[in-house]
C-alpha cells in the first residue's frame, strides 16, 4: 500500500520535479550571460547563441532517434503560437532592460503565473480552491522580496515591453500545455527554434552589428548558458506533459530565487535578508502544494 501511495505522490509531483529543474537552468543563464557581458559580449549574441545550439542539438537528436518531424495538422496552431511567443519573450524581455531596471522588468515578467491563475479561473477549466489563490498570493509576495524591483526612473516604453514578454509567456504555456502532450521535447525544440533563429539573427544584426572576436575563453559562459538553456526547454516541456499549466507556472517561481542564488555563486553577488524571507515563502508555498493530495 505504501509503495503504491510512493509511487502516486513521485507520479504527481513529476512535472513539478520538471519545472524546478527547467528554473534551475533558466537561472543559470542571466547570471551567465552578465558574465559574458564583462567579457565584451553583447546579450543579443548570447540569446542568439543559445537558440542556435537548441536547434542544432534538437536537430542532432531527432537524426540520431529518428524521429518523426511532421507535426500534426491539430497541433500545427499550437507550435507557431510556440515559436511566436518564445521570439516575442526573447526580443521583448532583453529589449526592455534597456528602458527600465533588471528587477523591475523581472516582477512584471513574473506576473505571468498569476496571468495564468486568472486565465484558468475565468475559463472554469479546472477547480481553483481559494487556497490556490492564496498560494498564488504568497508566492507573488516572495518573489517580490527576492526581486527587490526598483520602481525609480520608470519608461512606460520599458513596462510596455516587459508586459509583453509576461503575457507572451501565459499563451506560450496554454500553447505549450497541448503541443508538449502530442509531441517530444525534441520536436517541439527543433520546430519551434527553427522559426526563432532567423529573427534573433535579424535583431542581432540589427542591435549589435559590430562585435570584436576575443579570446575563445571570453565564450565559455555562452556555451555554458546555452547547454543550460537547452536542459531548461527540454524540462519545461517535460513539466507541462506531465503536469497541469497551472501547477507548472506556480513552479516556476522559483527562477528569480535559483537565479539569485547563482549570481551570488558566479558574480560573488550577496544575497539580501529579504531574499531569504522570499525564498522561505515560496519554497513553503511550493512544498505545501507538493503534498497536498
Amino acid at each position: 500500500m505504501n509503495k503504491l501511495e510512493n509511487q502516486s505522490y513521485a507520479e504527481k509531483n513529476k512535472g513539478p520535479v520538471f519545472a524546478v529543474l527547467s528554473s534551475l537552468c533558466y537561472g543559470l543563464n542571466n547570471p551567465l550571460a552578465a558574465l559574458a557581458a564583462q567579457n565584451g559580449i553583447p546579450t543579443t549574441f548570447s540569446v542568439l547563441s543559445r537558440a542556435t545550439f537548441m536547434f542544432v542539438i534538437s536537430l542532432i537528436f531527432a537524426i540520431t532517434g529518428k524521429l518523426n518531424f511532421k507535426i500534426p495538422n491539430d497541433v500545427r496552431p499550437y507550435v507557431i503560437i510556440m515559436a511566436i511567443t518564445t521570439a516575442l519573450i526573447n526580443l521583448c524581455y532583453v529589449g526592455s532592460i534597456n528602458f527600465i531596471s533588471v528587477s523591475l522588468a523581472a516582477i512584471i515578467f513574473f506576473t505571468f503565473p498569476v496571468q495564468i491563475l486568472l486565465v484558468s479561473i475565468i475559463k472554469g477549466s479546472q477547480n481553483i480552491r481559494t487556497s490556490d489563490i492564496i498560494i498564488f498570493a504568497v508566492v507573488f509576495i516572495g518573489l517580490i522580496f527576492v526581486i527587490v524591483p526598483d520602481f525609480n526612473n520608470i519608461d512606460p516604453f520599458g513596462v510596455l515591453l516587459a508586459g509583453l514578454s509576461s503575457v507572451s509567456a501565459t499563451f506560450l504555456y496554454f500553447a505549450a500545455g497541448v503541443a508538449s502532450r502530442k509531441l517530444s521535447p525534441i520536436m517541439l525544440g527543433f520546430w519551434v527554434h527553427l522559426f526563432v533563429l532567423p529573427v534573433l539573427a535579424v535583431s542581432f544584426l540589427i542591435l549589435s552589428p559590430h562585435i570584436e572576436i576575443n579570446e575563445l575563453s571570453s565564450y565559455l559562459p555562452v556555451l555554458i548558458m546555452s547547454l543550460c538553456y537547452v536542459g531548461a526547454y527540454y524540462f519545461q516541456m517535460l513539466s507541462l506533459k506531465f503536469t497541469s499549466v497551472l501547477i507548472s507556472g506556480l513552479f516556476f517561481n522559483t527562477e528569480p530565487l535559483l537565479t539569485a542564488v547563482a549570481a551570488a555563486l558566479i558574480l560573488d553577488e550577496r544575497l539580501l535578508f529579504s531574499q531569504y524571507i522570499g525564498g522561505i515563502l515560496i519554497f513553503v508555498s511550493l512544498i505545501i502544494v507538493s503534498m497536498r493530495k
